[in-house]
């Protein structure tokens, strides 16, 4: 058996990194200019992209820093606008950002 299932096929050009739910630093300014810093979780990061799931939802346009490895010497920040906050359960939302 192959890397893919039989019949699939991949639809995306960009390189995929899956991230097996690794806890991310994210940092956000609300809309009333309050800031704020709270642990999220990755669930995929790709060249454009980036999806996490936190516990409350992000407005459209939102935008946010996630930090990879905080407070380590493998700490690494990418910024993204939320293009996407769908409600998986009462608490819990994925979240698609666009990478800028």
């Amino acid at each position: 058996m192959g890397e893919h299932p039989v019949g699939f096929t991949e639809k995306r050009s960009s390189l995929r990194v899956d991230m097996e739910a690794e806890r991310v630093l994210l940092h956000w300014t609300d809309s009333e200019g309050i800031e704020h810093s709270d642990e999220g979780v990755c669930i995929d990061l790709a060249r454009r992209g980036i999806l996490f799931d936190y516990k409350k939802p992000f407005a459209l346009g939102e935008l946010v820093k996630v930090t990879f490895n905080p407070e380590t010497s493998q700490q690494n920040c990418v910024k993204g606008q939320v293009c996407r906050c769908s409600k998986r359960h009462d608490q819990s939302y994925h979240v698609a950002m666009q990478l800028l």
